[in-house]
């Protein structure tokens, strides 16, 4: 079967579409800009980091292009129904046409699909049988998308060491200076980032939603990166 591409005439769904990729590409244009090309200048995560996050960003805007012109499993308007399968055939009381069983009508799309399982307004179309993978694939790479921009944000601001900023009045003295006090400066570990995160030391409570969080004292050497 050939690729058909299948395109939804609807404005809501046009409208959602925008929305994500309006989402998609600010993210894929600021979280490198702040976070990752920032970071990589100093040292502090390698070229690695910056083509997994572009990769993942690539693989989910190809699966939400693919979703939403992929045809999701419309019928054809004369289908040739074999003589033994009959019986697994029905008629579609809103199209007046013959359609297996486990089909069902859109009213957006204005046709039956194969195996529908919803119409999507977020891809503004339907998943049906030939595109369910497609969107599994979205699903995934979103998720996939989604954590990984938030563990970049976590590091960035509880983690990685802070930003230099650029001082023209600074001699060159004073620069290797701070340049061996950020050497000697100790790293904190992830345990105790997160206990400071979370409000307590106890790794089982940071599941826990219903309680009250506290703020731990931190070392003095740690204070300025907190």
């Amino acid at each position: 079967m050939g690729r058909r591409i299948h395109f939804v005439v609807d404005p809501q769904g046009w409208c959602c579409m925008g929305l994500i990729i309006f989402v998609w590409l600010y993210n894929t244009i600021f979280i490198p800009k702040v976070i990752l090309f920032p970071h990589y200048e100093e040292g502090h995560i390698s070229v690695v980091a910056i083509l997994c996050y572009y990769f993942c960003s690539l693989f989910c805007i190809a699966s939400l292009l693919r979703a939403s012109v992929a045809d999701p499993g419309k019928l054809p308007e004369n289908p040739k129904i074999p003589i033994t399968e009959q019986e697994y055939w029905e008629l579609c009381n809103k199209c007046n046409m013959m359609r297996p069983k486990r089909s069902h009508h859109c009213s957006r799309c204005g046709h039956c699909v194969r195996r529908m399982d919803h119409h999507c307004p977020w891809i503004n179309n339907c998943v049906g049988e030939d595109n369910h993978w497609l969107f599994l694939q979205l699903c995934f790479y979103t998720q996939i998308l989604s954590s990984y921009t938030l563990i970049l944000d976590f590091c960035h601001y509880y983690y990685f060491l802070p930003l230099k900023k650029e001082n023209w009045d600074t001699t060159s003295i004073e620069k290797m200076s701070n340049c061996c006090e950020d050497i000697s400066r100790p790293r904190k570990p992830w345990q105790q980032t997160f206990s400071e995160v979370f409000g307590t030391r106890w790794k089982i409570l940071w599941f826990i939603p219903f309680r009250q969080r506290q703020p731990l004292r931190v070392p003095y050497h740690f204070a300025n990166h907190v």
